[in-house]
């Protein structure tokens, strides 16, 4: 099958999508939770991280599920292609996070602090299809979600 997207793209865009799920979702667990963020990042269980030509699932360190080059060869390429505007669009998301998270609760006045709050609540919102379907997408391919994955696909698909 001759693609128009490189296998070694759509690896790296799932990478790097997942890889924006583990960076912000403590933030947005405690932001959704109205709990305070834990100073030190937590450890998961699971984490999902490409590795070279394949994505590769490990449970406290071991490798338990891959999904490969060849088996994402096997997918229709809008499928790929789809995975790889997620992956940009969630890059954009996590981006204006940055930029506001840090102001949480930073002001004086209750009135910023709420304004604040709402411009989260509707980056999370605006992102939930991001979230959501990466961790689909991943789990349509084989890999079975656990931990953090599942809490944070449910919290978000709430919002």
């Amino acid at each position: 099958m001759s693609l128009a997207v490189s296998i070694a793209a759509v690896i790296s865009a799932i990478a790097s999508g997942i890889g924006l799920i583990d960076k912000i979702s403590d933030q947005v667990e405690s932001f959704l939770s109205k709990r305070k963020e834990p100073a030190v990042p937590k450890e998961h269980r699971l984490k999902i991280e490409g590795s070279g030509s394949e994505i590769v699932a490990r449970s406290h360190g071991q490798v338990v599920q891959k999904i490969t080059g060849e088996d994402l060869q096997k997918l229709p390429e809008p499928m790929l292609k789809h995975i790889m505007v997620l992956e940009k669009s969630m890059q954009n998301h996590y981006d204006l996070w940055a930029a506001v998270y840090p102001q949480r609760n930073a002001s004086p006045d209750p009135i910023v602090n709420a304004k604040v709050e709402q411009q989260l609540k509707n980056i999370v919102s605006a992102m939930k299809d991001d979230f959501i379907g990466i961790l689909s997408f991943l789990q349509s391919c084989g890999i079975h979600l656990d931990d953090h994955y599942m809490h944070i696909r449910h919290l978000v698909g709430q919002v």
